[in-house]
């Protein structure tokens, strides 16, 4: 509902509009000092909260990655071959452990490729059939084959090959030669010795007998095109040979995974030759290169730093958000953290100080604590790395390094746990959040209660006003006219005496 009364005052000449503004001023401020400190501090908790939980997310997300089984087997891998152009490649898994190899790459593996030459792209082959294509044997037996109609082109069958759906992995390539020859390439792209049987069988049209391939072996044990095949054998799929210390692995790709346990080595090249004397004299034989698998210090000892460096960082955090407000005349100068004066800060801080102090490597019984690994703490609980002391446990206590901190009876695991119960979903500070949040709903519905009732509270005081100046202007107006009414007597009178 509007007022009528747009200014009051008008009639009788009084300023009631800034009677009227006062009046809703000094209601306004009286109404609002109720509620603005109140919902200015749980804005206030609520940053709190937020930072609190992130905070405390980012050191338990360190502590989860710290907690994973073999988080502490840190390898460094070196190898005495050419950086630019080594011969193998290796990566360290978890469960990759200490040692030194000589390894020789002997034999790459490799795909069985056939070729076979034609007039040109566009040569057709009668009136069509299909091409069988086969590889494997046993439960791994694999065959698909490609239907080639009446007038299809050497290019068409390439098409139909590479396309096939039912392919095992069947590369067709055509390569046009000086003389405008075609030469087909078929590789089965399977690499190993149980896939050097890669065959194609022709039926239909004669023509097409010219893309039976199949593999035999000679008098010497060397794979060679058999006597039925077409076309040329350009390479016989084969392992890959390794040489470990004498002993010869194989795998029928390039990648060796966990041959030896916990690395997976991929060879790259054959490895470089050298002379060497034999029983038959001088001799030309392959060279062999170190690969030695040790602890990598540097790395734990960087994870380590890590921890302490977070762990101090959120101790740090926590002091800050719960910094109480300093005073001065008895007045607060509001510098106090977002949760100033707030427990709860100190509590995850005593929690997680009772636990690394209080925490033993296999029992309270064995003696063993963190501190005895090289962890150092100050007088005001933050947390430092003796890396000398850490460096002897790394070499001498590896076992007990790895047992403090990973694991589910690790120290990151227990301290983990305890901060899950504030930093899960649902948890202590998510609640906390919510009630804080409905909190300052109600106080937001508050203030819209407040502004509803200041502007009925400004229309009652322009009611009143306005009937006020209405009534003042009507007396003033009364008043004029016995005044002039009165004059007018008091001139005829003295006319009269006159």
């Amino acid at each position: 509902m509007v007022s009528s009364v747009t200014s009051a005052g008008a009639a009788s000449g009084i300023d009631f509009e800034s009677i009227i503004s006062a009046s809703v001023a000094a209601k306004k401020a009286s109404l609002s000092s109720r509620i603005s400190s109140k919902k200015e501090n749980t804005q206030l908790e609520i940053t709190g909260v937020g930072l609190l939980k992130s905070n405390l997310t980012t050191f338990k997300d360190l502590l989860d990655n710290m907690t994973k089984e073999n988080a502490f087997n840190k390898r460094a891998v070196t190898s005495n071959q050419s950086t630019t152009d080594p011969v193998f490649s290796v990566e360290t898994k978890d469960s990759a452990a200490n040692g030194n190899y000589n390894l020789t790459v002997k034999q790459l593996a490799q795909s069985t490729s056939f070729s076979t030459s034609f007039s040109s792209l566009e040569e057709t082959f009668g009136s069509g059939g299909s091409l069988t294509f086969a590889i494997g044997s046993g439960d791994d037996a694999k065959s698909f084959s490609v239907e080639v109609g009446e007038g299809d082109t050497l290019n068409d069958i390439r098409n139909k090959i590479n396309n096939s759906a039912d392919s095992f992995g069947v590369t067709a390539n055509i390569i046009t030669l000086q003389d405008g020859t075609a030469k087909l390439v078929l590789d089965s792209c399977k690499t190993g010795e149980s896939y050097s049987n890669f065959s194609v069988t022709a039926s239909g049209d004669e023509s097409l007998n010219a893309f039976n391939a199949s593999i035999t072996t000679d008098e010497n044990g060397n794979k060679v095109a058999s006597g039925d095949s077409s076309m040329k054998l350009v390479r016989a799929g084969q392992d890959a040979l390794l040489d470990v210390d004498g002993d010869t692995l194989s795998s029928s790709t390039n990648v060796f995974d966990d041959t030896i346990k916990g690395l997976k080595i991929t060879v790259n090249r054959l490895s470089d030759t050298e002379k060497v004397e034999s029983e038959n004299g001088t001799e030309t034989g392959f060279k062999s290169n170190t690969l030695s698998i040790t602890t990598d210090t540097s790395s734990l000892k960087k994870m380590m730093n890590e921890f302490v460096s977070t762990y101090n960082e959120l101790r740090t955090n926590l002091d800050n958000l719960t910094k109480n407000n300093t005073y001065s005349e008895g007045k607060s100068n509001d510098d106090g953290g977002y949760l100033a004066g707030d427990s709860t800060g100190k509590t995850i801080k005593n929690a997680m100080s009772n636990l690394l102090t209080s925490f033993t490597i296999g029992g309270e019984s064995s003696g063993l604590s963190l501190f005895s690994l090289g962890l150092e703490v100050d007088n005001k609980g933050n947390l430092s790395v003796n890396s000398e002391k850490f460096e002897d446990a790394i070499n001498n206590k590896y076992d007990q390094v790895v047992a403090a901190f990973t694991g589910k009876n690790g120290v990151c695991a227990k301290l983990s746990s305890n901060l899950e119960t504030y930093t899960k979903t649902g948890g202590i500070l998510d609640l906390r959040k919510d009630s804080l949040n409905s909190e300052l709903r109600s106080i937001e519905n508050q203030e819209n209660a407040n502004s509803s009732y200041l502007a009925k509270y400004e229309e009652s005081l322009r009611n009143r006003y306005g009937n006020l100046d209405t009534m003042i202007g009507t007396m003033n107006t009364s008043l004029s006219y016995l005044t002039s009414a009165l004059s007018s007597m008091n001139v005829n009178n003295s006319k009269s005496s006159s």
